[in-house]
């Protein structure tokens, strides 16, 4: 069961028309590819994806399941939203509550355990692994722990890890805390265990299900020492991504690739004026300009004199001649006019920021710049460092009067 009904608030104009799981990532994937494919890999067959806020680019994506080979007459991947009884329903409460909105698929299942996984995170996990964790140990619910930097310990889930492999305390995102390993949203139950868990006024996996749970030794920890990332915000999304460029061994396994729809593009095409360093350039690319430390998703144009730098543009953007961009996040078929400016200076687009529709949500990101899909900027005209521009709006250069 993939929880994929976050709204992705953290991620700002990033997830205002899509859902987090559907998050371009990585220069071709989308952040559920990751959950999707760690299923495959470690022979889990039947998936349920809990969808709920602006699914349909998710539901697109995902389809039939063809690309992780589950179009499958028995078993496969079905998206499932809210519904009780056969009848529409209100949003999901909860994670818990999402699960027992689903309580027919579990109960129809013949399967002795159920995989709960948050769909928002990227990482490499075989859960055959977690499985032969949880069944030595004897208990019916196992959580998948990492030891994160003292730094980190306010964004997760913390808790206490003891000896023989039990989870004693949890403690959720806390201020600060002594405790070494954070939660990593990834639950394996025995299905029986989980099915009398589920109750209708539950809502939440950790406070109502698990808590209860640990003071009576029933909740294991299985330690897990491998790649993951939590893309809960801007700024962890950026690191993230552009962490890719020095070490793309991170995701690029040849015995645990991960799957995605293709976008069926030709090559990248280099003119001679282009100058590209330390960079991940897609199919379907076009290339006259200079790109270094940059993530380019598929089909994006970037034309003879512009410059792109530490910036990561998704697919079908198209830059102009001239264009200058600089520690920003661009997301698709944005165009850009010959001599703008992104991610630089103050701009000039502060007077049409202040009358754009997400009145009240976030204007700034900590120095790196946001667009939106399909946000229109003229020629000349400049968007400041930090600044945030809303899908489908027009970036005058006239604004700077």
């Amino acid at each position: 069961m993939i929880l994929a009904g976050g709204t992705g608030e953290e991620l700002s104009v990033l997830t205002r028309q899509r859902a987090k799981t559907a998050l371009p990532f990585g220069g071709r994937y989308r952040i559920i590819d990751f959950c999707l494919s760690n299923c495959v890999h470690s022979g889990v067959g039947e998936i349920a994806v809990l969808a709920q806020y602006s699914p349909r680019s998710l539901i697109d994506h995902i389809r039939m399941g063809k690309p992780w080979d589950l179009d499958r007459r028995s078993g496969g991947v079905f998206i499932l939203q809210p519904s009780l009884l056969g009848e529409v329903a209100q949003w999901y409460l909860g994670t818990a509550e999402a699960l027992y909105q689903n309580i027919d698929v579990i109960r129809n299942s013949k399967a002795e355990h159920v995989l709960v996984l948050s769909g928002d995170q990227v990482y490499l996990m075989d859960y055959r692994r977690m499985a032969e964790y949880h069944r030595s140990h004897g208990r019916p619910v196992t959580i998948a722990i990492k030891e994160v930097h003292p730094s980190q310990r306010s964004r997760f889930g913390m808790v206490r890890h003891t000896k023989d492999g039990l989870i004693s305390a949890f403690r959720e995102k806390p201020a600060s805390s002594n405790y070494r390993h954070a939660s990593l949203g990834i639950y394996l139950f025995d299905r029986e265990f989980l099915l009398d868990l589920l109750e209708p006024e539950k809502t939440d996996i950790v406070f109502d299900l698990v808590m209860p749970l640990l003071a009576k030794r029933r909740v294991a920890g299985y330690e897990f020492d491998g790649y993951w990332d939590d893309l809960g915000s801007v700024t962890s999304y950026y690191r993230a991504s552009l962490r890719l460029l020095g070490q793309r061994s991170l995701i690029a396994d040849s015995h645990w690739p991960i799957f995605t729809r293709g976008a069926d593009l030709p090559p990248a095409k280099f003119a001679a004026s282009s100058s590209v360093e330390r960079s991940i350039i897609a199919d379907g690319c076009t290339i006259e300009g200079d790109v270094a430390n940059s993530i380019l998703f598929p089909g994006v144009h970037i034309a003879k004199g512009t410059v792109v730098r530490d910036s990561i543009i998704f697919s079908f953007t198209k830059v102009g001649h001239g264009a200058r961009i600089n520690r920003a996040i661009i997301d698709k078929w944005v165009s850009a006019g010959a001599g703008s400016r992104i991610g630089t200076g103050r701009g000039t687009a502060a007077r049409h920021r202040r009358t754009e529709r997400g009145r009240g949500k976030q204007r700034r990101t900590p120095g790196i710049t946001l667009v939106g899909k399909s946000v229109r900027i003229s020629r000349g005209a400049s968007i400041g460092a930090g600044e945030v521009i809303e899908p489908h709006f027009s970036v005058k250069r006239t604004d700077a009067s």
